[in-house]
C-alpha cells in the first residue's frame, strides 16, 4: 500500500475520518495512512488547503469585537503542525539481509 506517515506536532489529539475509517492522531505519534486520505484530511500535496481548513472548522473564528467571523490564523498553524513522511516499501527478506550484514570495523 502506497502511503504516508503523519505525525501530529500539535498539543492536542486530532480525530478524523476517511472512506468510512476513523483515525486518531495523538501528539508525537506517527500514523500510517493512504495518500488519498492524507490529501483529504490534511491537504497533503495540495497548493491550496482552504477546503481542508473549512472541513476541519479551522478556517474562520468568531471575533466578538467586530461581531463577525474572521480568518482563523491559528487554523493554518494547526494544519501546518501535521508533518508528513513518505513511506517506502521494502521486502522483509531485504530488510533482514541488511540487518544481518556485519558492520565494517
Amino acid at each position: 500500500m502506497d502511503g504516508i506517515f503523519v505525525t501530529n506536532k500539535n498539543d492536542f489529539v486530532h480525530f478524523d475520518r476517511y472512506d468510512g475509517e476513523d483515525f486518531v492522531f495523538e501528539p508525537g505519534e506517527k500514523v500510517f495512512i493512504s495518500k488519498p486520505a492524507a490529501t483529504h484530511m490534511f491537504g497533503w500535496n495540495l497548493n491550496d488547503t482552504s477546503e481542508v481548513l473549512v472541513r476541519l472548522g479551522w478556517a474562520m473564528v468568531y471575533d466578538g469585537d467586530v461581531k463577525n467571523f474572521v480568518e482563523n490564523k491559528e487554523g493554518v498553524n494547526k494544519l501546518a503542525n501535521f508533518v508528513f513522511d513518505e513511506a517506502v516499501m521494502v521486502s522483509k527478506s531485504s530488510l533482514a539481509k541488511a540487518i544481518e550484514k556485519p558492520q565494517a570495523a
